[in-house]
């Protein structure tokens, strides 16, 4: 293994000239242990044409070897080379060893190729063949799981956990974990927390940290989540997604405080999160902080001009605020492609209206009209403001409207007399 070693040796000093020298050497003059071993060690490291060409070398001497032509198939995979993938499969004997891990690398290549039906047929066959081996029934729960079989995934997953599998991956993967998401995602929240509990105690990351917050807070379980997601935040602030479901879970605990000051120290962490800045300001606003949760909006604005739910967020504290001119100067300063919400339409009608510019305001409460035909609170201010303007016809049309669905309004009532 001695030309191997020192190949990643050099590969480890980034030395390419002379890893290039030693990987020539193997090819040439190596082992065929040396080449198998150099092969899989580089695949790791995602030396692909590298490992390609090993495996290639080894197979022309061993062309019947199953286990050769299934490395071959997972490194072409990982080229995104299907066709040469499943030559390299179907190439293995029934016989082999190595068949039927070649049947669950086939059933991941149909699953790519969108072929679901013969994926799920390939992972059969492979179960009927090793009925007790804990791998496949990972590999089913897996493939039931992205078709979002649930219950058909815990019960694969159950299956490998029962038969001793509990990580995988050399514990990269939690089966406890994948077994949580499974009841999670079916809307089994309380079973998905168990599991969750049990993947934490074999060993503890931030995606099940995360995953465990997230189910908590969809369970309700509010102190439950707080206390996974501020161990997430502690263990790993730039694990941005938290901030968000903290926050809310602080809020539905009756914390709001605390909930604006996680969305603060989110955005220190992502900066370019416009749907946080939208959070934000929405409880800034909750908490009577209009000016931090103007600021908020409008960051949120800078980042995407056309984000219409901050511009109405925005509008709407800004009309509180009868600041009609800022209403006007954001919207114009938006251009007409962007604007095509009706609730900006209406909005900028009031600030046109109260600041005497009844020309722009009657052309955008007609925008906004045939949106709004149930909406008495329009009805009733687009039909006074017709009638200010002298069209009385078309003003007691739309109020007419507006008593269908407001028949106690004695003010409007006695428009008619």
């Amino acid at each position: 293994m001695d030309l191997a070693n020192k190949m990643l040796h050099a590969l480890e000093h980034e030395d390419m000239v002379l890893a290039k020298k030693y990987f020539d050497e193997v090819v040439q003059v190596g082992t065929d242990e040396e080449q198998y071993y150099l092969a899989e060690e580089l695949f790791t490291l995602g030396f692909l044409d590298e490992t390609e060409d090993l495996y290639e070398l080894l197979i022309a001497k061993y062309k019947d070897e199953g286990e050769l032509l299934v490395r071959a198939a997972e490194v072409a995979l990982e080229k995104d080379d299907m066709d040469s993938a499943q030559d390299y499969l179907e190439k293995v004997n029934k016989e082999d060893e190595a068949y039927i891990e070649s049947l669950l690398v086939l059933a991941d290549l149909y699953q790519m190729q969108g072929l679901f039906e013969v994926s799920e047929q390939k992972l059969l066959e492979a179960k009927q063949m090793a009925p007790n081996e804990p791998i496949i029934d990972f590999a089913l729960g897996e493939y039931y799981l992205s078709q979002a079989r649930f219950a058909s995934a815990v019960q694969s997953y159950q299956t490998a956990v029962e038969a001793g599998l509990t990580v995988i991956s050399n514990g990269a993967v939690s089966v406890y974990e994948r077994i949580a998401e499974a009841f999670a995602a079916s809307g089994a929240f309380e079973e998905a927390l168990t599991y969750y509990e049990r993947a934490l105690e074999d060993k503890e990351s931030v995606d099940t940290l995360f995953g465990m917050g997230l189910t908590a807070y969809q369970a309700k379980d509010y102190t439950k989540a707080i206390h996974a997601l501020e161990h997430l935040r502690e263990h790993d602030p730039s694990y941005t997604t938290l901030y968000s479901y903290l926050a809310k879970s602080y809020e539905e605990n009756g914390e709001a405080e605390k909930a604006i000051a996680v969305l603060r120290d989110g955005l220190t962490q992502d900066e370019f999160n416009k749907e946080m800045f939208l959070e934000a300001g929405n409880l800034a606003v909750t908490l009577r902080l209009p000016e931090e949760g103007e600021e908020f909006y409008r960051q949120a604005i800078v980042l995407d001009e056309e984000f219409s739910e901050a511009i109405m967020q925005l509008n709407k504290l800004l009309l509180a605020k009868e600041n009609y001119e800022g209403v006007i100067e954001l919207v114009e300063g938006l251009g007409e492609e962007i604007i095509s919400e009706p609730q900006i339409f209406w909005d900028v009608s009031v600030a046109y209206q109260e600041t005497e510019q009844y020309n722009k305001a009657k052309a955008n409460y007609e925008l906004a009209y045939p949106h709004f035909t149930s909406n008495p609170t329009f009805l009733k201010e687009y039909g006074l403001f017709l009638r200010e303007e002298g069209e009385h016809e078309k003003s007691q049309e739309i109020l007419r409207n507006y008593l269908a669905l407001e028949p106690e309004d004695t003010e409007i009532l006695s428009l008619f007399d």
